[in-house]
């Protein structure tokens, strides 16, 4: 046998033996820790190390048939996906990762992500979607007035104590407005009614400022989910205060 032979054989058994090493799996898994292409995830196997490249396809599922492609700024501490992929040992170089809505909504709460991430998660909040109200108080104001009473002040306070004891919470803020006047000032106004109370929460100094969620603007004539419609303009003009948790809560 020639060396020449002898090469080219030793060539293709390496070929073989190195294509063995490599099979191509379909993983579930939690993300621990995310370090620039590399994910830290743990299975039911064990932990498993998960390589982006340029090519891997990042999709978020909802409900049966919508799906919309991510970047991997959506993957995050926390978020329950599925990976395919070639795998050597513990680790997969990812073709493909898809995740729910609902667990990239709970990865979110668990811990923060970026502006935009969490004007996503307010307005899920805000229509009631995969969230559990925890405890809830309203506050009422007088006509054309911001000013917290101090029976409501009280009340803010108790809530602010008692919202840490749910672990893995946010506080979701909607401002209200009675329906006379011009609805463009009403805005405004139930705007100025939720900072005030928003200010408040945060002053109190028992809530951690990122979990209180950027207080928003109802106007006149809406109701925050699942609430009775206000019986009279006394009732109208309010802000409803809601600790709220994901109905999906991760451990890690």
């Amino acid at each position: 046998m020639t060396m020449k032979t002898r090469v080219a054989l030793f060539a293709a058994a390496l070929l073989i033996s190195t294509s063995g090493l490599a099979e191509e799996v379909k993983r579930e898994a939690v993300i621990v820790s995310v370090d620039g292409a590399n994910i830290n995830a743990q299975t039911r196997e064990g932990p498993l190390t998960v390589v982006l490249s340029p090519g891997t396809k990042i999709t978020e599922t909802s409900g049966l048939a919508k799906r919309k492609g991510r970047d991997a700024k959506s993957l995050l501490p926390g978020l329950i996906f599925t990976v395919q992929g070639d795998q050597q040992g513990s680790t997969i170089s990812a073709q493909q990762i898809t995740f729910k809505d609902r667990d990239w909504r709970s990865a979110v709460a668990t811990k923060a992500g970026t502006k935009a991430e969490l004007g996503e998660l307010r307005k899920a909040i805000i229509e009631g979607q995969e969230y559990v109200i925890q405890q809830e108080s309203t506050v009422y104001f007088k006509t054309g007035s911001a000013v917290i009473s101090p029976q409501h002040k009280s009340e803010l306070a108790a809530l602010a104590a008692k919202a840490p004891s749910y672990g893995n919470y946010r506080i979701s803020i909607l401002g209200f407005a009675d329906p006379r006047g011009n609805a463009a000032a009403n805005e405004r106004l139930s705007l100025k009614r939720a900072g005030a109370v928003s200010n408040y929460l945060r002053q109190t100094g028992k809530i951690e400022p990122g979990r209180v969620l950027s207080p928003s603007a109802m106007g006149e004539g809406t109701t925050a989910p699942g609430e009775a419609a206000p019986a009279g303009n006394d009732q109208a003009r309010r802000v409803v205060v809601r600790i709220v948790t994901p109905k999906t809560q991760l451990t890690q």
